[in-house]
């Protein structure tokens, strides 16, 4: 009798640890359940959205370029990428998540990791959100940038400044752009800076630019054939592009990365 109630108690006892054990399993993973394979290529993700709270909080954090891009994916991820706090609690996502997040910190790293320089001087700088905001020139189509503007600005009056280190990848003229130039950073995002009134030197594919180097000075080119300019307001217009497993090339909106690097 004696042997049978050990028996049962032991058997009671392992189901009880067992059921504890599938529960704590359950209750870790379902934190990091909404993180799926492709969220880096949602609209969610593309928007970048943070708040001015949280880009101060960023500032004075002080977070190593290293430990940027986990810190960033972890508020975003947990944040269903519209967060209102900081999170520095990313081992769940490492241990259940690993390919995911993965992917979600390469390309926060992408876009975040290698910015050291705010595009134009601070001084009366003026942006705003206008992502995806409706452009008609050329046809029906959603603004991919931002543009960012100087009050009383004059064509060739304002420098531009490389946002990163990177090498050229792209330079001349596009007929919405005007003249342009594009910059591949080190951890692989595409800074795109428009509408030049001229650019700083003669420039090659391939050429190494460094983070605060001069590149050209701020115009309106674009909007038709090569050197049609005047057409809009003096404004340098940025993009930012990542590549991702399925698109080579994905535009996210980069008022917060301004907001973030203007503070």
């Amino acid at each position: 009798m004696i042997k049978k109630f050990i028996r049962f108690f032991l058997l009671f006892f392992l189901l009880l640890s067992l059921c504890q054990v599938t529960l704590f399993y359950l209750r870790e993973r379902s934190q990091v359940s909404g993180l799926t394979i492709d969220a880096n290529e949602t609209e969610a993700f593309r928007r970048q959205q943070l708040t001015g709270q949280l880009v101060k909080q960023l500032q004075r954090e002080k977070i190593s370029a290293e430990l940027f891009p986990f810190v960033l994916a972890s508020t975003m991820a947990k944040g269903d990428f519209s967060p209102t706090e900081l999170s520095w609690d990313f081992d769940l996502y490492e241990k259940y998540k690993p390919r995911e997040f993965s992917k979600l910190v390469q390309s926060y790293s992408a876009i975040w990791q290698d910015l050291e320089y705010f595009p134009l001087p601070k001084e009366n700088v003026s942006y705003a959100d206008t992502w995806m905001a409706r452009r008609s020139y050329g046809k029906d189509r959603r603004h991919e940038g931002t543009d960012l503007f100087i009050e009383n600005a004059q064509a060739g009056e304002y420098p531009v400044y490389s946002m990163t280190d990177g090498v050229v990848e792209q330079i001349g003229w596009l007929p919405l752009g005007g003249y342009r130039l594009g910059i591949r950073s080190d951890h692989g995002g595409y800074f795109y800076y428009a509408h030049l009134f001229s650019y700083w030197k003669r420039y090659e594919i391939g050429e190494e630019i460094a983070a605060g180097e001069i590149i050209g000075f701020m115009g309106n080119t674009g909007y038709g054939d090569e050197g049609t300019s005047g057409k809009f307001p003096v404004h340098l217009h940025l993009g930012i592009y990542i590549s991702t497993e399925n698109k080579e090339e994905q535009s996210v909106n980069p008022y917060w990365i301004l907001r973030y690097m203007d503070e």
